[in-house]
């Protein structure tokens, strides 16, 4: 016979009235998505570091705070937060929360997540953009303190961004192979299935701590080649295709099924270079490649003109953007002039790895770069292997587009330049050095100001090749409403099938 103890039976019985008392809206269903081309390697938010990973994991998982779809820092399993000390923030947890395998969410949760992040031994490929916090200490069941190694201005923006708060019992007991193929959070879906090369689905968390989220009834992630992604949107295969070719915005507009959504975003193309040695460590030579580019008709051709020319890494709307910069201007014979200046009046040629979902923006600059006498030879992998990439020394520079997580300018900044970015060919001491000062200042208006400095310092130097700010496109389904994130990595808790036309 099986004993069920009271206190077991009282805690399932509290399961099942609240599983039907959070009850989805009439007409809710799956709602199929087109953000990739190719599957994740892991989803577990701590083996890979990208975009479109995140996108996934999101979905699972929360963090203490989180970015609105606008920006804005938010309280998540957190739910209020004040300084502790100079190098120290203490949070208020949000009680009542449990994993998506029954187990609480607690101030011990944290700490072991915190823990995971830091750890060497973990090997965050993003530990660099964290790695101002030293460790987390558990004040009570509710609370807990963050601890950083200096004050850190932007703490609350790395937290919003890139840490999300994993399960200690269940990680612990599973291991981490296991946990990276069967993933469990506290977010609004639950892992489902993941069908290797076609699809990974989740289900909706009836358990969820907002009230009335969320609103689909899942959520299936599909990977399609781009040139098939817009027929799976008008054959209806997908209901939202997140990244929608400028050159096919008019065919999808003439589908009564479905409507076009355009939102600017925190999104860009930057070029990390070679800095230290070989011809990109001249000045005039990085002025050049610069001049060589035509902004104009690199938005025009790879975004249809759904876009806006930068002047450095930063873009408008971050804080931290520097207003007063002006975009390079477009001067063959002045890109040609520097060349020479530099050393090689005949030209150059240079090696170049291309991020997959770059490839058309990279013909588009390697284009303009041959006409002044450079030459760039591309290797083009897919987002999943970047990283192996730029570690194995081979290239000049390393071309791909990037969302911004922390909706600041420091992270475009460092992920292209600093000396401990996985995305960095190589790095610049001073922009390092002024970097740290940045993120340890005082307060935020210091911050701020320091943080305009730097984005002078790099475009002084043109320490990237500068391109654009991307207005997204999204192809969907009339009836679905959807909000999407400057950041450009959505979280689809809020979406939702209104049985009508948007």
């Amino acid at each position: 016979m099986i004993k069920i103890s009271l206190r077991t039976l009282g805690f399932c019985l509290a399961q099942a009235l609240l599983a039907a008392a959070v009850c989805l809206p009439a007409g809710a269903r799956v709602l199929n998505i087109c953000d990739d081309v190719a599957d994740p390697l892991t989803l577990d938010p701590l083996k890979q570091f990208s975009d479109k990973n995140y996108t996934l994991c999101w979905q699972i998982f929360d963090g203490l705070v989180r970015f609105s779809p606008d920006g804005k820092i938010e309280p998540a399993l957190a739910v209020s937060w004040e300084k502790a000390g100079p190098d120290r923030l203490r949070f208020h947890l949000r009680e009542g929360v449990v994993f998506h395998n029954g187990e609480p969410f607690d101030a011990e949760a944290v700490r072991f997540s915190i823990a995971r992040y830091v750890s060497p031994e973990t090997g965050f490929p993003g530990y660099y953009f964290i790695d101002s916090i030293s460790h987390a200490e558990v004040v009570s069941r509710s609370v807990v303190d963050i601890v950083t190694r200096h004050p850190d201005a932007l703490l609350l923006n790395r937290l919003a961004g890139l840490v999300l708060m994993l399960p200690p019992k269940y990680l612990t007991e599973k291991g981490p192979e296991y946990f990276a193929e069967h993933p469990v959070g506290t977010g609004a879906f639950v892992f489902k299935e993941w069908e290797k090369g076609r699809l990974v689905s989740f289900a909706a968390n009836k358990a969820y701590w907002m009230r009335g989220f969320p609103k689909v009834e899942g959520l299936t992630f599909n990977f399609i080649p781009y040139e098939k992604q817009v027929d799976a949107l008008l054959s209806g295969a997908v209901d939202l295709l997140t990244d929608l070719p400028g050159t096919r915005t008019l065919q999808v507009k003439g589908d009564p099924r479905l409507a076009v959504l355009k939102k600017p975003s925190f999104y860009t193309m930057p070029v990390a270079l070679r800095l230290s040695s070989g011809p990109l460590s001249d000045m005039n030579v990085r002025k050049a490649l610069n001049h060589a580019l035509n902004k104009e008709n690199l938005i025009r051709y790879d975004l249809l003109g759904n876009g806006i020319p930068v002047s450095t890494l930063s873009m408008p709307g971050e804080a931290g953007h520097n207003r007063d910069l002006k975009p390079y201007r477009y001067d063959p014979p002045l890109a040609r002039r520097l060349l020479a200046q530099a050393g090689f009046p005949k030209g150059l040629t240079l090696q170049a790895v291309i991020k997959r979902n770059a490839e058309r923006a990279a013909k588009i600059i390697v284009s303009d770069l041959k006409k002044i006498g450079v030459l760039v030879q591309t290797t083009v992998v897919p987002d999943a292997e970047l990283i192996s990439a730029v570690k194995s020394g081979k290239y000049d520079m390393i071309m791909g587009s990037s969302p911004d997580p922390m909706c600041h300018a420091y992270f475009i900044q460092a992920i292209v330049l600093a000396s401990g970015s996985p995305f960095a060919v190589d790095g610049d001491a001073k922009f390092d050095e002024l970097l740290v000062e940045m993120v340890s200042a005082p307060d935020d208006g210091a911050s701020l100001k320091k943080a305009e400095a730097l984005d002078a310092y790099v475009y002084r130097n043109a320490m990237s090749i500068f391109t654009y700010q991307k207005t997204r496109l999204y192809g969907l389904d009339k009836t679905l409403s959807f909000s999407p994130y400057l950041s450009g990595m959505p979280c689809f808790y809020s979406a939702e099938f209104s049985g009508r036309d948007i």
